[in-house]
């Protein structure tokens, strides 16, 4: 055996990848759209290779099958290890008992059980095939253990047996919450006792995450009593009008809403106050920015607090619609919040914002990181920002390491334009999105460019797939190669620099 393979760290990556990408190399991700019955006997293949893996050699038997169990889809794999005269599968494969549990199966299923991370998945059901009669006979055995104890993420798709679920979930007694995050995810709500998940959830102490999907006339009061939740993922199913809720904690990290449209969010939050430092508003339709406007009103002191840093809302929007271009006026709601690091509003239209009204939002937040706006879609109304207003940014915000701005590139030729950015440098910005920003002028941008944004290293433009038909704005590639020439020139002038300065020191130590 080779001595690499004595490492036990080398040989988890290796085993790691086996179980990901199969015997052949290819990955199973990577073909799970276009080729899933292709991507499934890969992924199988790989399963093979790990089992085959743990019993060839023993320094390889715990790392293979760590790897082998580290995620099942349902728990039918474990009953299914245990000794074959203690169970019978059905034609319709349902596992049945044949007798009662003994120290010994639970020493067998307990050898599995305990590396299971990851359990569950969107498309089956948690407990498989596996007979209630069957389950319980498990529970009832293991009552001062657990059947999955160091499990760290669950996605339940509904549950058959909602007073096993507790044993399923819950963590080791003395776990500390840094190290025991598991997330539940509730796929098909429709499917459970309507008490089932508060009953679940308000019992799980160590619960930091979770995604729950709920139909809009959904009451989520109960909400409140989940201790020690950081990141909470809703998504609000469904068209009838919201139920108020009345929802309140005292911080969370993340918080992610999906909705029918902003107003949805808006009126199913009334009776919420949730202050958060991340949020996430994604709904399915579009609204005006006037609409935009009125539920970020109604978000203040119910989701928008003084503790807000990043902010999203994401939403497929009609680029010919030009009501629904953000104004300056659209904004103001977010103006209050100076410790705002993100803001990410790239699938909104900003041509109606010239460089006076950019100027005035950003200096509401001088601890900007992150700014994205308008650069997913190509926007017929073309956009009344400059360079003047590029640069005021930059000198507003001199922590921002992150861009995306559609701004008019067509006039940068004049001496004035080029006293701009004199005094204004920022290294930190290597990936510039300028979305459809129009350009005539490679080489008089890329001087402009490579003063205020030296280490500029690519340009990103619009999505192909703005339009419902799925076409990409007029002229995309033409613009894209025009861009690529700024590339071009900021490089060889940044390698023009890098020269000289070499050149001077060898002068000083000459």
């Amino acid at each position: 055996m080779h001595a690499c393979l004595l490492i036990p760290e080398i040989v988890k990556l290796i085993f790691a990848n086996v179980h990901v990408y199969g015997t052949d190399g290819f990955s199973v991700v990577h073909f799970i759209d276009l080729y899933s019955k292709l991507a499934t006997r890969r992924y199988v293949a790989g399963r093979h290779s790990l089992a085959a893996l743990s019993r060839v050699c023993r320094s390889f038997k715990d790392i293979a099958l760590d790897a082998l169990w580290v995620k099942l889809d349902s728990l039918e794999p474990l009953f299914a290890c245990l000794p074959r005269d203690l169970w019978t599968m059905t034609d319709d494969r349902k596992l049945l008992i044949q007798r009662p549990v003994t120290e010994a199966d639970w020493s067998v299923f307990e050898q599995y059980a305990s590396r299971v991370r990851i359990l569950g998945n969107a498309d089956f059901d948690l407990f498989g095939g596996i007979d209630a009669e069957f389950v319980y006979a498990m529970i009832g055995f293991c009552s001062q253990s657990l059947l999955v104890p160091n499990l760290r993420i669950l996605c339940c798709k509904g549950y058959r047996y909602p007073d096993s679920f507790p044993f399923v979930y819950a963590l080791p007694p003395g776990s500390q919450p840094h190290s025991s995050v598991c997330v539940i995810e509730f796929v098909g709500p429709h499917s459970m006792c309507p008490r089932v998940g508060e009953l679940a959830l308000c019992g799980l102490t160590h619960l930091r995450k979770a995604t729950l999907i709920f139909p809009s006339r959904e009451d989520l009061s109960w909400l409140s009593r989940i201790v020690g939740l950081q990141e909470l993922r809703i998504v609000l199913a469904g068209i009838l009008p919201p139920l108020r809720s009345q929802f309140r904690t005292s911080y969370l990290e993340k918080l992610v809403i999906h909705s029918f449209n902003l107003t949805t969010s808006g009126s199913s939050v009334a009776g919420w106050v949730v202050p958060c430092r991340q949020l996430q508003l994604i709904p399915t339709f579009t609204e005006s920015a006037v609409a935009v406007e009125r539920v970020l009103r109604m978000l203040d002191q119910r989701l928008l607090f003084d503790v807000l840093e990043h902010i999203l809302i994401d939403v497929v929007f009609e680029p010919n619609h030009i009501d629904k271009a953000f104004t300056l006026q659209t904004f103001t709601p977010l103006m209050r919040f100076s410790s705002l690091k993100e803001v990410d509003l790239s699938t909104f239209c900003m041509s109606l914002l010239d460089d006076d009204d950019l100027g005035s939002i950003v200096k509401s937040w001088p601890r900007l990181e992150c700014l994205y706006l308008g650069t997913k879609c190509f926007w017929q109304t073309p956009p009344k920002i400059t360079f003047r207003g590029l640069v005021t940014l930059l000198a507003t915000c001199p922590d921002l390491r992150n861009l995306g701005l559609v701004f008019d590139t067509t006039k940068v030729a004049s001496p004035t334009a080029e006293r701009l950015g004199h005094g204004v440098c920022n290294t930190n910005i290597t990936h510039f999105h300028v979305g459809c920003s129009p350009i005539e002028q490679p080489l008089e941008v890329a001087v402009l460019l490579s003063v205020v944004l030296p280490c500029l290293g690519e340009f990103l433009v619009e999505s192909w797939l703005v339009k419902p038909g799925g076409e990409s704005g007029p002229d995309r590639q033409a613009r894209n190669a025009k861009w690529g020439e700024v590339l071009e020139h900021i490089s060889h002038t940044l390698i023009k620099q890098e020269s000289n300065a070499t050149v001077k020191t060898r002068d000083v130590t000459s």
